[in-house]
């Protein structure tokens, strides 16, 4: 019961770290993509370890229970990053902002593909046959 708890901690932390780096990949502070690959690496640095943790405390299926987690993140994150896109679009929106409002550019096309390869990801771990 006790290992249940922790591995479920774990797992909702892990794919919190996942839901934000899905959405803050729909959203470009600098020009480039280096800025968002940074960031991205920083966020699976601190998600991977606490996913796999949560895989060995867990009692269950542990693949299938990551890739669930993968997936839930993902369409979390991906709700997430369609309301950040059409914040920063909306002019009515970003007069309610603080100002002076910083330059934020739209990344759409790296959000969907950061948001593919966790939906891909989590889709092989949650569908994967484990041989008992």
């Amino acid at each position: 019961m006790i290992l249940r708890s922790i591995s479920i901690l774990l797992f909702v932390l892990g794919g919190w770290m996942v839901m934000t780096a899905v959405m803050a990949a729909f959203i470009d502070v600098e020009p480039g993509v280096a800025d968002n690959l940074l960031m991205l690496a920083i966020v699976a640095i601190l998600a991977v370890p606490l996913l796999l943790l949560g895989a060995w405390a867990s009692p269950g299926v542990r693949g299938r229970e990551v890739g669930l987690t993968l997936l839930i993140s993902a369409a979390i994150g991906a709700g997430c990053g369609l309301v950040a896109l059409l914040v920063l679009n909306d002019p009515t929106a970003i007069r309610l902002m603080p100002q002076p409002m910083p330059h934020i550019d739209l990344a759409p096309a790296f959000g969907a593909v950061n948001l593919l390869l966790v939906v891909a990801l989590g889709w092989w771990l949650y569908r994967r046959r484990v041989r008992a």
